[in-house]
This record gives structure tokens, C-alpha cells and sequence, in this order.
């Protein structure tokens, strides 16, 4: 007889099918790569009708571009910010300045111009315009319609490997496609450290598709491709020593003190730039008073040095950020002011300009760095060096260090003023760290041949008495050193500023000094030399012991 089956034999087969079949679609699933394509309008951020898809320097635009009246209008922000630092629209968006590296231009920006449009909100700037000043390249394709501009001259690429190998929008194969490339389509690499992902390469394909393609379809090997396009005057050139710089401030405050220089350089050796404090800002019209002097020069010239003249914010007649700001924010002041500089330095036969503006604020910002641009257009046209001094960047971020790299000869960081009179506590003018650490963050934005690094010659002795805040008075080399042999004290060596240390208790009062001199400053020459700096800058001369320019001229002799 026949055995009957058991029905629970049958269930459990089936639920073993069930469980294989299961286990079989998870595995497929989890290792087939999607092939959904995502939309092409939606990747380059294109919304309404007459959006434009917009590629910069292998950065898909979030704002993109616009078709008005027949013609390609890009955004300002993304103008200036990403392809050409030198368009400049006014406060009021009622005026658009493009500077050249010898030039300026003026022209307005209004809803019917044809140069620069206000649209929703925002001003938008043709693109003729843009290619007509700027260093690049530009190329137009459909479906979607969108531009891929380059101002980079080098890039690395690869290839791939494989036909109709996909480019997804993220690492990973659930993520969505972007296109397919053939074998020997070349890719260029996106080179940022923190979007690479192991077993994917970032790349850009030629026509602005940002993606991951997987290692094993691209050629391990890198080319490095150089771009070369015709000279139109539109790179900016830098005047540069060809040896380190070696750079004294010589605060003048009036003409009496022009006639001293003589004196003044009495012992010291090395240098061979000098910069007088010779203008100063006057008036929120852009007024200033300036005290060049023609034999002052001549006594420059004839010691072998430079004489870069300088102009600061602080000394004049006014001295506030809101002063500042209305003086840079006017281009008939910041005219006024470059006219009076550049015409003084020429009519003394001096040979530079060096900009010590410092009561700059956010809001400020946009206008100083305007104002650093067209102050490089005249310099230049006129043969002069340009440097613009910044206190560290650590407090002063919004002075885009790389922008002033691109347009003027050298950045000069003074490395000091870590504590001033006013700090709620009292400390280093400028210990080893923080002169290390303005040094670095300098040099991600400023290339190491356009860094100068200024330096104190000076110290501060605290005075606090308890429980109040520290006041502050500050001192020479010299100065300082009296007032420790006056007082009978000795000094112990800060090992974490790099510096002697020095303090007193009189009473309810403390007095503390970190002090400057030929010990603390070789550390910070050491660290300028490590670097590869174009040189050192020293405030100020006549602060020093005679000793310390010897010192100096070691570290800066390659």
C-alpha cells in the first residue's frame, strides 16, 4: 500500500522554498546596482524655465544660470565668489565695477541693461561680459541646457575602462545614475579629501556630470593635463624681490619725523625695505593727510632700501570701523584715496604702497577687498609694490587672504597684539604658538612667496591690582630690560610662549611682562625659515636692541 504524504511535510517544503526564494531576491537586491537615472534638470538645480544648469571649476551651481531676452545672464554671488573675484556690485546694486589687473570699469546695473540685470532680487551679469574678462573656458550643452566654465590651467584625469560603465550621483550602487560612459571616455578627477570613498572615484565627466564611478571601470593610472590659453592681460602679475625681504615699519607721524631716518638707521643692518606710516585717513569722504618726503627717499635709496609708504585707518583724523566702512563703501573716496597715495608715492620717487587698514567689520569687508583691487589696478599700471598687512587670521577671517594673494605682490601677518591693552587678562604679545599657528592658517590661503611675517620689537608690562583688570603699557627692547635691572628681578623661561617671563608682587599688585628679545625672536625666525616665508617685517624700528639685526639677517639668508 501507498504511504499518504504528510501534509506537514508539504508545508514545511514550501516554506523551505519560500525562505530560499526570500534569501535569493535579499541577495540579488543588496548586490545589483539601481538603474534608475535621476533627472538631469533636478541634479544641475534647474527649477523654472529659463534656468541655465551651471558648472564651475567642477562645482554644480545651486543658484543656476538665466536665458533673458535671448541672451545668458550669470548669478553675481557665483560670478564673483567662483570665476572672477574682480566684478564688484555696490552696496546699493545700482553699480557694477569689473577691475582688470591695470584697470577699472564702471557700469550700471538696472532691469533692462544689457551687462548686469537685477532679477528676483539679485543682480545677474552676462555672460559676453564675464568672458570678456576673465581667464577661461567656457562650453555650452543641451538637454539640459547648462555651461561648464573653467578658470583652473591644470587638472588630473583618468579614463574609463569600460563600455557603458555608469557615474552615480553618491558612492554606492542604490544610488542613482547620472550617465553611462564608454571605454576611453576621460574623467576628470575631483580632488577632495573628504568626498572619497573607498572603491569609488569622484569624478566630473567634460560636460558637468559630478559623480562616483566604481574603481574597477576607470584606469588606476592619473594624467596631469595643463591648460594653455592665450595672454589677454587678464592674469595678475606680481612684483617680488628676488631675495628674502627684510622690511623695518618706520612710524612717522608728521613731517619733523621724516627728517630723522638718518639718524634712525644708525646700527641697523639687513633690512632692505622700509615703510614709513606717511597717510592716514581724515574723513569719511576719503580725505586723508599724507607726509611723503622726497629726501627721505633719496636717504632710502641711497642705504639700499626700498621705501614702501603706508596707509592706515587709525592715525588721521578719524578712527572707527563706521568711519572706515562709509570711506570704503564710497568710490569716490576709495578713488580719493588711491589718487592721493599713488601720486605721492610717484612724486617722491618712493617704491611702494602697503595698506595697514584695520577697523574693518563684516560689513566692511567686501568694500576693503574692492578697495585692495583697484588700489592693485593703479600700483601696477604705475610700476609700484603692493602689500596689504592683516592681523592673524584666526581674527580676522573675513578678509579673504587668498582673494588679496590673487591681486596685490605680498600679505604681510603681523603676528602680534595676541594680548592688548583691554584684554580681560594679561599675557604673551605674541607667544610661539600663536605666531605658529598665524603662519599656518595664513599659508592656506597665501602662497608662501607673497607671506610676510611681521614680528614685535616690542613687549608689554601688565600691571593688575587685585581684583581688577590688567592694564597694560608698552615697551621697547631696551626699555623693558631697565625696567627688570631697575626692579633687581630675573627672568625664567616660558617654555609654552617660547619667551622669558618676568613678575612682581607689590602690594595688592602684580606686575607681569613676557618679554621680546633676540631669545623669543629666533624661535618665531625659525619657525618664518621652516615655512619658506618671502621674508620678515619688524614693528617698529627703533624698538630694537642693535644686536637683533644680526639675528634677523641669519634666518633670512637661504
Amino acid at each position: 500500500m501507498k504511504k499518504k504524504k504528510s501534509p506537514v511535510g508539504a508545508v514545511l517544503i514550501l516554506a523551505l522554498l519560500v525562505a530560499i526564494a526570500g534569501a535569493v531576491t535579499f541577495v540579488v537586491t543588496r548586490f545589483t546596482g539601481t538603474k534608475k537615472v535621476m533627472d538631469s534638470r533636478q541634479f544641475f538645480n534647474m527649477s523654472q524655465e529659463n534656468d541655465i544648469g551651471l558648472v564651475v571649476d567642477q562645482i554644480v551651481s545651486d543658484t543656476p544660470a538665466k536665458v533673458i531676452d535671448d541672451k545668458i545672464y550669470l548669478p553675481y554671488e557665483t560670478t564673483a565668489a567662483e570665476i572672477n573675484g574682480s566684478f564688484f556690485v555696490s552696496g546699493d546694486e545700482t553699480t557694477l565695477i569689473v577691475t582688470t589687473p591695470v584697470d577699472k570699469h564702471t557700469l550700471p546695473v538696472s532691469d533692462t541693461s544689457a551687462d548686469a540685470r537685477s532679477l528676483d532680487g539679485g543682480v545677474y551679469i552676462a555672460l559676453d561680459l564675464i568672458c570678456e574678462y576673465t581667464d577661461m573656458d567656457c562650453e555650452e550643452y543641451d538637454d539640459p541646457h547648462r555651461l561648464v566654465i573653467s578658470t583652473a590651467r591644470e587638472y588630473n584625469q583618468t579614463k574609463a575602462t569600460k563600455d557603458k560603465a555608469v557615474i552615480r550621483y553618491q558612492a554606492g550602487i542604490k544610488s542613482p545614475v547620472l550617465r553611462s560612459v564608454d571605454a576611453g571616455e576621460k574623467l576628470r578627477l575631483v580632488g577632495e579629501e573628504e568626498t572619497e570613498v573607498d572603491g569609488w572615484a569622484h569624478v566630473i565627466t567634460g560636460d558637468g556630470y559630478r559623480g562616483y564611478i566604481s574603481e574597477d571601470d576607470v584606469d588606476g593610472s592619473s594624467e596631469t593635463v595643463t591648460i594653455s590659453r592665450d595672454d589677454r592681460g587678464l592674469v595678475y602679475t606680481h612684483m617680488q624681490l628676488d631675495k628674502k625681504i627684510n622690511m623695518a615699519f618706520h612710524q612717522t607721524t608728521s613731517h619733523a619725523a621724516n627728517n630723522v631716518l638718518a639718524e634712525s638707521l644708525t646700527g641697523v643692518t639687513g633690512i632692505n625695505v622700509i615703510a614709513p606710516t606717511w597717510f592716514f585717513l581724515d574723513s569719511e569722504d576719503g580725505d586723508m593727510t599724507e607726509i611723503s618726503n622726497k629726501s627721505y627717499v633719496e636717504t632710502a635709496h641711497g642705504a639700499g632700501l626700498l621705501v614702501w609708504g603706508v596707509m592706515n585707518d587709525f592715525d588721521g583724523q578719524v578712527n572707527s570701523s563706521e568711519s572706515t566702512l562709509a570711506a570704503l563703501s564710497s568710490e569716490a573716496a576709495r578713488e580719493k584715496m588711491i589718487r592721493t597715495a599713488v601720486d605721492a608715492i610717484l612724486d617722491v620717487s618712493a617704491d611702494g604702497i602697503c595698506l595697514d587698514i584695520e577697523k574693518i567689520s563684516d560689513e566692511c569687508a567686501p568694500y576693503f577687498l574692492e578697495f585692495v583691487r583697484e588700489m592693485s589696478a593703479e600700483c601696477r599700471k604705475n610700476s609700484l609694490y603692493f602689500s596689504v598687512c592683516d592681523y592673524v587670521p584666526r581674527y580676522t577671517k573675513i578678509l579673504n587672504r587668498k582673494e588679496q594673494a590673487r591681486v596685490c605682490d605680498y600679505v604681510i601677518c603681523m603676528c602680534y597684539d595676541e594680548h592688548i591693552s583691554g584684554s580681560e587678562e594679561a599675557g604673551s604679545v605674541a607667544s610661539l604658538p600663536f605666531v605658529e599657528r598665524g603662519i599656518s592658517d595664513t599659508l592656506l590661503e597665501v602662497p608662501a612667496e607673497q607671506t610676510i611675517i611681521a614680528i614685535p620689537f616690542f613687549t608689554r608690562l601688565w600691571k593688575t591690582v587685585s581684583p581688577g583688570i590688567p592694564t597694560a603699557n608698552a615697551m621697547g627692547m631696551i626699555e623693558a630690560e631697565k625696567w627688570i635691572r631697575s626692579n633687581n628681578l630675573s627672568t625664567v623661561w616660558d617654555e609654552a610662549c617660547a619667551q622669558e617671563y618676568v613678575e612682581m608682587n607689590s602690594g595688592d599688585t602684580r606686575y607681569q611682562m613676557w618679554l621680546e628679545n633676540n631669545a623669543s625672536l629666533e624661535e618665531k625666525l625659525k619657525l618664518i625659515r621652516a615655512a619658506d616665508c618671502a621674508g620678515v617685517a619688524e614693528w617698529k624700528l627703533g624698538l630694537e636692541k642693535a644686536d637683533v639685526w644680526d639675528l634677523i639677517t641669519e634666518y633670512l639668508v637661504d
